[in-house]
């Protein structure tokens, strides 16, 4: 037996209904929660808080300077490619952060230690980089290959 679709030709004049209803019931549901969320926001300021001013630069800031040191595996520093004694590292990253706050740019320094370095050497490159006032430190790793 075959089925045949019938279209009545008075059907297609008919108006298309759209239900409004549940569409304004949705709109109004997400007015209200938008509204309260916007109320717990605002409840979270403290107006007895004053908080200080910033002026903020104009355009992008500028990077960070950056100085780079390397330890190597037989315990000589390296700082921008130049031999540095231990003991001469405060004195260098000082100046370095004196530079750099001359030109308003915060100073970063990039530890790059052999693998093969002992420990104590890297703590002492810390040392020198807290008593020289400096809070940022970065290390620099290389990605193993996965086995």
């Amino acid at each position: 037996m075959k089925q045949v679709l019938k279209f009545d030709a008075a059907a297609e004049h008919e108006p298309v209904l759209l239900a409004v209803a549940p569409m304004v019931d949705i709109v109004m549901l997400l007015i209200c929660f938008f509204m309260l969320a916007s109320q717990l926001v605002i409840t979270q300021k403290d107006p007895a808080v004053l908080l200080p001013g910033m002026k903020s630069p104009l355009g992008r800031p500028e990077a960070p300077a950056e100085v780079t040191v390397n330890l190597r595996p037989d315990g000589a520093v390296t700082v921008d490619n130049r031999r540095v004694p231990p003991e001469a590292l405060p004195g260098l990253l000082a100046a370095e952060k004196e530079r750099a706050g001359r030109e308003n740019r915060p100073l970063r320094v990039v530890v790059r230690a052999d693998r093969r370095q002992r420990f104590a050497a890297l703590d002492n490159l810390l040392s020198a980089c807290r008593r020289a006032g400096l809070g940022q430190v970065i290390f620099r790793a290389q990605q193993e290959d996965a086995p």
